[in-house]
């Protein structure tokens, strides 16, 4: 008996979930920046450059950059722009030396306490989600070989191959005019940069993301008056190399604002005209596909004995994968009754994915929006006021496969978003994309090894043997039992080979001997 084998090779997906961190960092004011008498708002992003995977730990290296904007006691604004480490070390003691990454970052919360006029406080609430992807080999009977009227039970199995995961980079650049009739500029108050990604599409060997980097430019004049220009949308494209990529595959991508730099340029007159933005993207795409195999499952000889050796590995099949999107509409009340808004300079929306259930037929999605809304007063004792707002929301999608217990993968954005004011409430309108994936862990059964036992001897069988089936039983079950052949069975019966058994139903078994003459 020869057992041929093959290798295949599995990726199963080990959820990282969301984990969560406090950071606390001293800002120090440099000489060039006056003295800090009232903090108005904090706001940062991270910037991911590095994932280290150790036994048993993530090391996750890069930039938390932060903008303070704070006035000084003659109620100057002032924007104190900065980055410090990122350096993250995250012990979990499922992570294996080899596996694959992809995951993001997200501040929660920013907030920023005055030590001294010359010394600040921040502090962040940080989270990492994602998943890691670990590669299993497994060596498996294909074929047994070498040994007469060997009877194989094949089933087809269906499981994720993960094709690559790789990374690209590249510079965004763009000159943004200013209007010279909105009033001389002096400084920059805020550009709260973001980058969100639009499209992705597969070719050959490769993927072409389309996305945005997304920039809300606030001035001040020099007359010291807060300006709003109007959100620049800069367009970037960028190819990552997937060798054996195909159009039909599916991909996961998550984007990072890895490096931003700004100038403001001047005129021949000395007045500033336009804002200079070189950026870096950072991309990291996953690209898989659905495998199906058909595998060996099980086998015995009706008159040689064969003892095989199984392995069951549960693997992860995709169930439904899609896109919805959703509208979540909110009145948020100004935080100051005796402030009128004249103008909203600048209002950020961020979706947080508080939790996530899976039940029959529904995926529902739990999370918060946060809004961050900085605004100048018809009047008031200061230029710019700025409040925050979390909003609550509920989405549920109806998946027709879904079932309690299977797992879904949300990825959920702010696609855009709109406002109204009135005289002491602002309506919000927030349009949300979620893409998710549902999956399933299936059980399988390998046969990994086998060797030849003793030869069977049916003489010891009755002629004839009336076997009533149980409970879930298969025509391969009893044959494999009385060391006989599907097709006996089946045509003794007059039964296809892969009929149903009820339970309780009469099968004839007949006795076949081979005699030497």
């Amino acid at each position: 008996m020869e057992l041929i084998k093959d290798t295949i090779k599995v990726d199963n997906r080990v959820d990282f979930g969301t984990h969560k961190t406090f950071l606390e960092w001293d800002v120090v004011v440099p000489d060039s920046k006056d003295d800090v008498f009232e903090i108005v708002k904090a706001e940062g992003y991270i910037s991911l450059k590095k994932e280290d995977i150790m036994e048993g730990k993530i090391i996750l290296r890069g930039d938390l950059n932060y903008n303070i904007v704070y006035l000084t006691q003659s109620r100057k604004v002032v924007s104190l722009m900065g980055k410090t480490d990122f350096n993250q070390a995250i012990e979990k003691e499922y992570v294996k030396i080899g596996m694959r990454s992809l995951l993001d970052t997200e501040i929660e919360h920013i907030d920023c306490n005055i030590s001294n006029e010359r010394k600040l406080k921040l502090a962040a609430v940080a989270n990492v989600k994602g998943a890691l992807f670990e590669r299993e080999k497994i060596d498996i009977i294909r074929q047994i070989s070498d040994l007469e009227d060997v009877q194989s039970y094949r089933k087809d199995i269906e499981y994720e191959n993960i094709v690559g995961i790789e990374s690209g980079e590249s510079t965004v650049k763009e000159t943004i005019h200013i209007d010279q009739n909105i009033g001389d500029i002096s400084d920059v108050v805020s550009l709260s940069p973001r980058v969100v990604l639009r499209e992705t599409r597969i070719s050959d060997n490769k993927v072409i993301l389309g996305g945005v980097l997304e920039v809300a430019p606030v001035f001040l004049s020099t007359d010291g008056n807060v300006i709003k220009l109007n959100k620049s949308n800069i367009d970037f494209t960028q190819f990552i190399e997937v060798p054996g990529a195909y159009d039909g595959m599916r991909e996961d991508t998550v984007v990072n604002l890895t490096e931003f730099n700004f100038n403001l340029r001047g005129n021949e007159e000395g007045k500033i005209s336009a804002l200079e933005i070189e950026a870096s993207v950072r991309s990291k795409t996953k690209i898989s596909e659905t495998v199906i195999k058909e595998i060996l499952q099980d086998a015995y000889c009706p008159h040689r004995g064969i003892k095989l050796e199984q392995k069951d590995i549960a693997l992860n099949t995709l169930v439904s994968t899609g896109t919805d999107n959703f509208l979540i509409k909110e009145t948020v009340v100004k935080d100051r009754e005796d402030i009128q808004i004249k103008e909203i300079v600048n209002l950020q929306c961020d979706i947080l994915v508080t939790g996530n259930l899976v039940l029959d037929g529904k995926n529902i999605i739990e999370g918060v929006t946060s809004l961050n809304i900085d605004y100048i007063p018809e009047e008031g004792l200061r230029p710019i006021y700025s409040m925050h707002e979390e909003i609550p929301f509920k989405h549920i999608i109806d998946i027709e496969k879904c079932k309690e217990g299977m797992r879904a993968n949300n990825k959920v954005q702010v696609s855009s978003l709109s406002y109204s004011i009135s005289k002491d409430e602002i309506e919000v309108q927030i349009k949300g994309f979620c893409s998710y994936e549902i999956q399933e862990d299936k059980k399988y059964r390998f046969l990994v090894n086998g060797e030849l036992q003793e030869t069977v001897d049916p003489s010891k069988r009755a002629s004839i043997t009336i076997y009533i089936s149980r409970e879930g039983e298969t025509l391969w079950d009893v044959a494999k039992r009385y060391n006989a052949t599907l097709e006996e069975i089946a045509s003794t019966n007059e039964l296809s080979v892969d009929a149903v058994l009820k339970e309780g139903q009469c099968l004839i078994i007949e006795k076949k001997v081979v005699c030497e003459i």
